[in-house]
């Protein structure tokens, strides 16, 4: 086609756009542009709704850990005041999140929302383990003192635990071998407990020793997590 031909087709295709605009053509775009702003705030109202609910969860988390805290289990202490510190900082992304929600892209709010609920969940999780951990260390205590029925209640109660820390994650499967590891290592210290072996003591320290290793992959990946936000808070103009 030369360039005559070109232009003639080009002109021919922008007069036939203003007589589609002027027989009404106008009206459905201006009808395309009220649906598209309706679903807009339909979906801006879902992401609003999943910050509340990671806002809720995480209080939740909050609480129990602080009830956590009250029982001043030394085997745990420093690892809870790390799991407290990363809760505030995520709080605070949670704000943040909201208040931009509504000034950026919903692609890109929705990815946003997503990757805090991610972590959010993963915090909430740590929650769980910590108090397992919790659970653990007075076994070890209650073994020590052979009080084997309560040693064994309290790993029970550990074992439940982790269950409700791995159900939290949902399909996040970044930490399924250790969550592997710490159910089997839960399950051998029960056996030695019933079979009142010599090794329990030492079974048990080896949950917690795993459970720590667990722990330790998620406060790892939290700080690395609110450090590359931070950062990026930095970089924005």
């Amino acid at each position: 086609m030369d360039i005559l031909a070109l232009s003639i087709a080009l002109l021919s295709l922008a007069l036939a756009g203003i007589a589609y605009w002027r027989a009404g053509g106008q009206r459905d775009v201006e009808h395309l542009r009220a649906k598209q702003k309706e679903l807009t705030d339909a979906l801006l109202f879902v992401v609003e709704e999943m910050y509340e609910e990671s806002r809720l969860s995480l209080r939740q988390t909050a609480d129990g850990l602080q009830q956590l805290k009250a029982e001043a289990i030394r085997e745990i202490e420093q690892q809870l005041d790390r799991a407290i510190q990363h809760l505030a900082g995520l709080e605070k992304h949670l704000e943040d999140g909201l208040k931009s929600a509504r000034t950026t892209a919903l692609t890109t709010t929705h990815e946003i929302e997503r990757t805090l609920r991610r972590r959010v969940r993963r915090l909430e999780a740590r929650g769980s383990l910590l108090f397992a951990n919790a659970a653990a260390a007075l076994a070890i205590r209650h073994a020590h003192n052979g009080e084997l029925p309560r040693a064994e209640q309290r790993l029970d109660e550990a074992t439940a635990l982790l269950a409700l820390a791995r159900e939290t994650l949902r399909s996040d499967h970044a930490y399924d071998d250790q969550f592997t590891a710490v159910k089997q290592s839960l399950a051998t210290a029960i056996n030695a407990v019933r079979l009142q072996a010599q090794d329990i003591q030492q079974r048990i320290e080896h949950v917690l020793a795993e459970t720590d290793q667990l722990v330790g992959a998620l406060e790892a990946d939290e700080t690395k997590a609110a450090a590359s936000k931070t950062n990026s808070r930095k970089e924005t103009p």
